[in-house]
């Protein structure tokens, strides 16, 4: 028969077992009445894990799980479902759908061509969805189809609306798109920018495009066409081009290179907007081209328009001293009286004398007397600058010129205090009849606002009398009550106020409730009869909603202006 373990054996065994790694730990004491007592953790022992299983058999390992099955392939089926959802679909199931339909274009895009000509056909606005999403997945061989979308979106907007500028929503989603395909949409562009159907704003944004999306390496075959075509397409092209130059100093080089080659073979019909690309291109603080357009200028064999262009290159640069000079040599050469009498010689001496700077060009103006030129352009260059005397004299001349652009252009030198001989000028411009009514619009309405700037109370009685006159032209009395509510403030407002209160002409009643919206933010708000006037022309239907408009804006600290009128 085994001997039993002694318990003292036993006790030994148990707390080398529990001073192991990981194993149980006693702490052995006396007890209450002198018995062993032991303290054991629960933490499992090393001879633990050794232990087989209940039952007799050891726990087999668990089984790695089995790699997760790869998604399938995107193929026709999920590329078919996703361009349904596309046409009718909303919100994040478009998005999600349009989205895996760009990340595969392989299988989507002919499916999507298919589907625009498929039976039925799409309605416009699928057909519009399915070319945008076309857009996204940006094949080349797609691009015809955007511009051709661009052509009967634009007919259908000219058709339905003859509205100016109709035609510009309707395209600048494909202008988007087209442009998002970088340079193979060149040749639809170009072929967009010779549709003569397309209005001359149209071709010219879209002009812009195309030089955006030109490579760099074609860039030199744009600056062939620079001084062809139409006037507005010359400007548009010459500014878009400016624009790529200063985007890049390496194609800006390149463009100057190019440029200055074109100058060179001085064709006739190029060379000015040349010179004007070249100055735009190559910035202000480019001297060797400042001198070489005062060079071109100067030379009396060259083509006028050239000579035109560089002219206005020097007055863009008047800032140089160099320019400064060729512009007072060519002033004084074609502005005498007897050189002034050809055109080409007015239109050179008022370019030159409009860039000059004030002092040199007063003392020209003063020594050959051009404010008294027949010649238009040259007396509105020389009212620009001219040094006026403070007693009017000039002001009764210059009214009696035939041309009103130079009357226009001496009322606009009328500035305050006038002394008397200038407002009674001002008061006879205002004449309904007579030797001094004005016939001309634009030159009425500057007599006004002269009168305007002058200030002082003979002016304010003035505007006062133009406003409250029922024979005056509408446009009269609206410049007289905005000239009363800008300059002269409260007293001013009150006037137009009680002209409208007063008023049955439903076209004055509305100029007098926009000049009455004038009134300046910053300014406390107008006088209560200014609020009581424009709630009463709240009340005719005709004027309800600028008059409602305007009575919130002047008085934003009343809840309900109009309450008790």
């Amino acid at each position: 028969m085994a001997t039993p373990l002694s318990a003292l054996s036993l006790i030994a065994w148990l707390a080398l077992a529990g001073a192991a790694p990981g194993g149980s730990s006693m702490s052995i004491g006396a007890g209450p009445g002198g018995q062993v007592r032991s303290d054991m953790s629960e933490r499992p022992g090393p001879l633990l894990a050794l232990a087989p299983a209940r039952g007799g058999k050891a726990k087999a390992p668990a089984p790695e799980p089995a790699p997760a099955p790869a998604p399938p392939a995107y193929g026709p089926e999920q590329a078919r479902a996703d361009i349904e959802l596309v046409l009718t679909g909303r919100g994040q199931d478009y998005l999600q759908a349009r989205a895996r339909l760009e990340q595969h274009p392989t299988v989507a895009a002919p499916l999507v061509t298919a589907r625009m000509t498929a039976t039925p056909a799409p309605t416009a606005v699928e057909q519009r969805r399915l070319l945008a999403l076309l857009g996204g997945i940006a094949r080349p061989e797609d691009v015809p189809l955007f511009a051709d979308a661009m052509r009967r979106d634009v007919a259908a907007a000219a058709k339905q609306s003859q509205e100016q500028g109709i035609e510009l929503p309707a395209a600048e989603p494909w202008r988007q798109i087209l442009r998002a395909q970088g340079p193979a949409a060149a040749p639809a562009l170009t072929g967009l920018v010779g549709e003569k159907s397309f209005s001359e704003e149209l071709r010219g944004l879209l002009l812009a495009d195309l030089v955006a999306v030109t490579p760099a390496d074609k860039l030199p075959e744009l600056v062939a066409l620079v001084g062809l075509g139409a006037p507005s397409l010359r400007a548009a092209l010459r500014q878009a081009i400016a624009r790529r130059a200063h985007a890049s100093a390496d194609e800006r080089a390149q463009l100057v290179r190019v440029v200055d080659a074109a100058i060179e073979a001085r064709e006739p019909a190029r060379l000015p907007g040349l010179v004007l690309l070249r100055a735009a291109i190559g910035g202000s603080d480019d001297g060797v081209f400042t001198q070489r357009a005062a060079a071109l200028a100067e030379d009396a064999a060259a083509e006028f328009a050239a000579r035109v262009a560089a002219l206005r290159v020097l007055v863009a640069r008047r800032s140089d001293p160099a320019a400064q000079t060729v512009l007072a040599r060519l002033a004084e050469q074609h502005l005498p009286a007897d050189k002034r009498v050809e055109l080409r010689s007015e239109i050179l001496g008022s370019l030159a004398l409009a860039g000059l700077e004030p002092g040199p060009a007063a003392a020209v103006v003063d020594r050959l007397q051009l404010t008294g030129a027949d010649a238009p352009r040259v007396a509105v260059a020389a009212f620009s600058v001219a040094t006026l005397p403070a007693d009017g004299a000039w002001l009764d001349a210059s009214q009696r010129h035939a041309w009103p652009e130079v009357r226009a252009a001496a009322l606009a030198r009328v500035d305050g205090p006038c002394s008397p001989g200038i407002l009674r000028r001002l008061r006879d411009g205002t004449s309904t009849s007579g030797n001094t009514f004005e016939t001309d619009a634009t030159v009425a309405r500057e007599v006004i606002a002269a009168l305007g700037r002058c200030g002082g109370p003979d002016a304010f009685a003035a505007l006062q009398a133009v406003v409250v006159d029922a024979n005056q032209n509408v446009d009269r009395r609206a410049e007289a009550a905005r000239q009363l509510v800008d300059r002269h403030g409260s007293a001013g407002a009150d006037v137009v106020a009680a002209v409208l209160r007063s008023t049955d002409d439903l076209a004055v009643a509305l100029r007098l409730v926009r000049a009455l919206q004038r009134w300046p933010d910053d300014k406390a708000p107008p006088s209560d009869g200014v609020r009581q006037a424009l709630c009463a022309a709240s009340k005719r239907q005709e004027l309800a909603t600028i008059a409602q408009r305007a009575v919130r804006g002047l008085f934003p600290d009343l809840d309900d202006p109009c309450a008790g009128n």
